[in-house]
Parts: structure tokens; sequence; C-alpha cells
């Protein structure tokens, strides 16, 4: 009878140092100062748009590209930036675009 009410004490006494535990812990900061995962994402350049046919087009440096209905077609667009390149990888004909504010589409 004395084991079992040891065994009682001591399961009781490691599950009470447990919860205690759990409850206490605190998690430091990896790299002191603001949380690694607080900081906001920054946006990518690159943009990557599904044709119809199933191919895709890649799209960096653009002001914005995405996806418009037109007739009830679904169809990509692309507005180029007005300080850099933009470059467009069409997938459907596999020719490389480069857009320039000076110079035009190419």
């Amino acid at each position: 009878m004395k084991n079992k009410i040891h065994l009682v004490t001591m399961g009781v006494v490691i599950l009470v140092f447990g919860w205690l535990f759990t409850e206490r812990a605190n998690a430091d900061d990896l790299f002191g100062g603001d949380s690694f995962f607080s900081e906001t994402e920054t946006k990518s350049d690159t943009n990557f748009l599904w044709e119809s046919d199933g191919s895709l087009t890649i799209v960096t440096g653009a002001k914005d590209s995405g996806y418009v209905i037109k007739d009830g077609e679904m169809e990509t667009f692309v507005i180029p930036s007005d300080t850099g390149n933009t470059f467009i990888n069409d997938g459907s004909t596999g020719e490389l675009i480069i857009c320039n504010s000076a110079m035009g589409c190419y």
C-alpha cells in the first residue's frame, strides 16, 4: 500500500511541476530587439502568372501585373515600371519582353 501512495504522490508532483513549467515558460528573443517574425514582408518585384494554355509567364520589375476578365476570357496584364526595366518572360510564346519607360517594349 505504501508503494501505491508513493507512486501516486510522485505522479502528482511531476504533473504539478510540468504544469508550472509550461505556465511560466517564456521564449527569449532570438536576435534581441524586434522579433524576427514581426518584420513586415518585403514585396517581391516578381510575379508568376498562369496563362489559359497552362504556360507560366514571369513578370519582374513591373508597377503592377495580374489577371483581368475581358469578354468572359481571363487575360493577364502588365503595367511596366516608370523608373526601371520591366522583364516579361512570356510562357506561351517563349519570348523575353523588356519594357523601358524611355524606349517602350521590345
